[in-house]
C-alpha cells in the first residue's frame, strides 16, 4: 500500500518509536503500532499553547473592538496591562574613525550619557562591557545600581547589540543596536531601538526625544570635541521624563 518497501516503513517506524512518538504492542505475529500523543501534548502546551492564546485573545479583542462602535480602547487593551511597541531609528555622521567612536560607546560612557536618562540621582556612571554577555548597567556604587541590558552580539568595531529592558519599567523588552559604517571623514552612526511591552505613546515620546538627545548632542560632542555633558556635566533638561 505504500511507494517504499516495508524495510523503509519498519525504519521509520522504528524511529518514532525510539522518540516515544509511538507506542508498539505484539499479538502473535502482528504488531500493531498506536500514535504516542502525550510527548506531542507536551511540545504543544510548552512551546505553542502560549503564543497561540496570546494570539487567539488579541484577534477576539481585535473582532470585538471593531464590531463595537465608538470603541476608544486599543483591541489589546483589555488585557492585565496595555501592551505596546517602540520603533526608533537615528542615523547620526560623527568625524573620528570607527575605532574611535566605538570605543566612545563602549568606554567613557559617563561622559555622554547622564540626567535625565538615569534611574537615580545616586547614579555615579554608565557602564558597558563589550564583550558577549557582558553588561550595560547604572551604577551607583557598593555593587548597587540598575542593569540596562545584555550584549548579545560585538563585531569590533562595526556592531554592538544589546538585550534588555533599558530603563524600561514593567513589563518590557528592549533591543538596541549600534551600527557604524565608515563614511567620508568620520564615522555613520547607525542606532536602532526596538521594543514591546507597557509602553504607551508618553513612552514613546521621552524615547524618541532622549535619544535624539544623547545621539545627535552630547555624543557628538564628546567624540570630536571632547565636550562632556554626561553625569555630572548635564545641560537643562529639555523637559519630560527621563529613560
Amino acid at each position: 500500500r505504500f511507494p517504499v518497501s516495508r524495510y523503509a516503513v519498519m525504519k521509520h517506524l522504528t524511529v518514532l518509536e525510539r522518540a516515544g512518538l509511538l507506542v508498539v504492542r505484539r499479538r502473535g505475529r502482528q504488531r500493531f503500532n498506536h500514535l504516542n500523543p502525550v510527548p506531542l501534548q507536551n511540545l504543544h502546551e510548552r512551546w505553542m499553547r502560549p503564543h497561540a492564546e496570546r494570539w487567539a485573545s488579541s484577534l477576539l479583542a481585535l473582532k470585538r473592538s471593531l464590531e463595537q462602535k465608538g470603541e476608544a480602547t486599543m483591541p489589546w487593551n483589555d488585557g492585565p496591562f496595555a501592551f505596546g511597541t517602540l520603533s526608533i531609528e537615528l542615523e547620526v555622521h560623527v568625524n573620528a574613525a570607527p575605532e574611535r567612536v566605538f570605543d566612545a560607546l563602549t568606554g567613557d560612557v559617563s561622559a555622554w550619557w547622564g540626567r535625565p536618562y538615569v534611574h537615580s540621582e545616586r547614579a555615579r556612571a554608565v557602564h558597558v562591557e563589550p564583550k558577549v554577555g557582558g553588561r550595560c548597567w547604572e551604577d551607583w556604587g557598593g555593587g548597587e545600581g540598575a542593569l540596562y541590558a545584555t550584549v548579545t552580539k560585538v563585531e569590533r568595531p562595526r556592531l554592538l547589540r544589546l538585550d534588555g529592558p533599558f530603563g524600561m519599567s514593567g513589563l518590557c523588552h528592549s533591543v538596541v543596536t549600534y551600527s557604524l559604517e565608515a563614511a567620508a571623514a568620520g564615522t555613520l552612526v547607525k542606532v536602532s531601538h526596538s521594543a514591546a511591552g507597557e509602553i504607551d505613546e508618553e513612552a514613546r515620546r521621552d524615547y524618541t526625544m532622549g535619544w535624539e538627545d544623547l545621539l545627535r548632542t552630547r555624543f557628538p560632542a564628546f567624540v570630536e570635541r571632547g565636550e562632556k555633558l554626561g553625569l555630572g556635566h548635564e545641560p537643562a533638561p529639555f523637559g519630560g521624563k527621563g529613560q
